[in-house]
């Protein structure tokens, strides 16, 4: 099953995941976990790759490869609503001026001297730029994979090891007791900090690029697109893994630096290891891992958006997500984070809620019903009220008394053991109509939708 373009696909694909955030928290959390590096490794390596790579294999898993058609089990309206949110969030109006605003902040605005997290010419101008390149890799979804995969992603794996095996190569390791967040708990700290990534929800956006060029390459029939798509994740999923320790482990090395973040650290490790050149180094490292995410965001998203807006032509649809990005992109990060953080804690359990009844689904010989809908009932009224609370206002501050109750709460997981229970009943429900047995059926009442939006998308990428 492994080939070549299985190889460059898994690339594309490792890029895609690896933004501004998978760069720097592998450090950080290396820095303040101490000698529990190795469990809080593990834990952010459970939901930063495990996750995504299981939900990318329950994103793809209906007959027609579509991710659209296994949210749509939720019901149409709620379905189509959680595939806007994932949408939006992943796309122009979060991940993707994000990874512009801490792509500046990390590569230039050292060099130009300007003050981090405030708004700036010098930070307008450099978005404006980004996305002009941006726009000009995403403008032919066809090869979108394959210019990531064949020509960024090499370059930047190479940037980041040569960075990475210099700290491990002339740095002693310390031996710092954990913080106070890794010091009981340090597979748990882990775990949420995978969780923040939000690359289990970009698997159901990545989900339509990576099942578009395998169709491409000849893997039309479904054992072996599904195969492919398992093939490809595992090769992205031992980068992430690779890549996610070293850095981890690189952090642990500077823990003694007194740095804010994982950026400080690595800017000042690659200087000081290699001088004037390390800034370029590490500029590079930071500018290319944000590009391929915004290339492979923005050419998920377009198509998704098309099919709403027909009309509007592709390189149209392509210019307002990037006039939107760079306008939130000017606005600076904490105010992104302060508009769209609340979106992410509601949406992501459910996601999780969604990629764990699908493998359920794919288990039993027939097709589960309210194992999806309660399910993700109960986790939506839990999660919102996360969300409400990570808005800080005032209003909802007293959320945090009763959410905290639950098993999880302290750790922003209130959901999980109420889901957990909701599944249980769901399935007893489910088993007790017959939809167990292999001749249950669901009438798909949403396949016109799916058939549109798998249509919408093989046009565009085929331009």
């Amino acid at each position: 099953m492994f080939n070549r373009h299985i190889f460059i696909t898994g690339l594309a694909l490792f890029a895609m995941f690896f933004g501004a955030g998978n760069l720097i928290f592998p450090v950080m959390m290396g820095i303040n976990a101490g000698t529990s590096v190795g469990w809080a490794l593990l834990g952010f390596c459970l939901t930063g790759i495990a996750l995504p790579a299981i939900a990318l294999v329950a994103a793809t898993s209906a007959s027609d490869s579509n991710p659209m058609s296994i949210v749509m089990r939720l019901g149409r309206i709620p379905g189509q609503g959680i595939l806007w949110i994932i949408f939006l969030t992943t796309g122009m109006l979060y991940a993707v001026p994000r990874v512009a605003t801490v792509s500046f902040e990390i590569a230039v605005a050292p060099v130009a001297g300007v003050q981090t997290g405030k708004s700036s010419w010098q930070l307008f101008v450099y978005a404006v730029i980004f996305f002009i390149v941006v726009a000009a890799f995403s403008m032919k979804p066809g090869k979108l994979v394959d210019r990531v995969g064949a020509w960024l992603t090499p370059t930047l794996l190479v940037l980041i090891t040569l960075l990475v095996i210099a700290i491990l190569w002339t740095l002693p390791t310390t031996h710092n007791a954990p913080s106070e967040e890794y010091a009981n708990a340090p597979l748990a700290a882990g775990l949420v900090q995978g969780y923040f990534t939000m690359d289990a929800m970009a698997s159901y956006v990545f989900g339509f690029i990576i099942v578009s060029s395998l169709r491409r390459a000849g893997y039309t029939s479904r054992p072996r697109l599904f195969g492919a798509i398992i093939a490809t994740g595992c090769v992205t999923g031992v980068l992430l893994g690779l890549v996610y320790s070293g850095l981890g482990f690189a952090g642990n090395r500077l823990a003694n630096g007194g740095f804010e973040n994982g950026a400080q650290a690595l800017a000042f490790a690659s200087r000081d290891l290699f001088g004037s050149l390390g800034h370029l180094i590490f500029g590079l490292i930071a500018i290319l891992a944000c590009l391929t995410t915004a290339v492979g965001l923005f050419g998920a998203s377009t198509p998704f958006y098309r099919l709403y807006f027909p009309k509007v032509p592709y390189s149209v649809m392509l210019l307002g997500q990037s006039l939107v990005a760079i306008g939130l992109a000017y606005m600076g990060l904490d105010a992104i984070l302060a508009i769209v953080s609340p979106l992410s804690q509601f949406i992501y359990p459910l996601v999780i809620c969604l990629v764990v009844v699908t493998f359920i689904d794919m288990a039993v010989p027939g097709r589960l019903f309210w194992s999806y809908r309660l399910t993700a009932g109960v986790c939506a009224i839990l999660s919102l009220g996360e969300a409400l609370l990570s808005t800080k206002l005032e209003i909802f501050k007293g959320l945090g008394a009763y959410l905290n109750i639950l098993p999880g709460g302290p750790i922003q997981m209130s959901w999980f053991a109420p889901t957990l229970i909701a599944l249980l009943v769901a399935l007893l429900i489910d088993a007790g109509q017959g939809r167990f047995a292999k001749s249950a059926h669901v009438e798909d009442e949403y396949g016109e939708v799916v058939e549109k939006i798998t249509q919408a998308t093989q046009s565009d990428v085929k331009a």
